[in-house]
């Protein structure tokens, strides 16, 4: 009986530090009112280092954001244009991401929420 209550109680532990996987969080055509003298561009990139991504234009209207915590790393896409930004799930490791049912760790999305609210700030500061 104490073995099998042992074994239950075991199981219920692993099973509460499992995180279950969350549907990718892609954010959509986004439109900002950019401050004064503040160019959509800046604005990501401002807000991408102010919450450690590694930020690079690709192209005109495109930044690729890369991220690396703790052993996991992901990369975004972020098109944007004068008014409104998009963040879309572009690769990641050690995130458990599994592509037939786009889902992904949580904390993927908390991470892209976090990116997006910076960018959104950036965007209003005001020169």
């Amino acid at each position: 009986m104490k073995k099998t209550l042992g074994i239950l109680l075991t199981a219920a532990f692993l099973a509460a530090g499992c995180r279950s996987l969350a549907p990718v969080y892609n954010i959509e055509n986004k439109t900002v009112v950019l401050g004064s003298g503040v160019t959509m561009e800046q604005a990501i990139l401002a807000g991408g280092a102010a919450k450690r991504w590694t930020m690079s234009a690709v192209r005109p209207g495109l930044i690729k954001g890369n991220l690396y915590t703790r052993g996991h790393e992901v990369t975004v896409n972020i098109p944007y244009t004068q008014n409104s930004y998009s963040i879309e799930y572009a690769s990641s490791d050690n995130m458990r991401y599994n592509a037939k049912k786009h889902k992904i760790h949580p904390k993927y999305n908390q991470w892209v929420r976090n990116l997006d609210l910076a960018i959104s700030r950036k965007a209003a500061r005001v020169h």
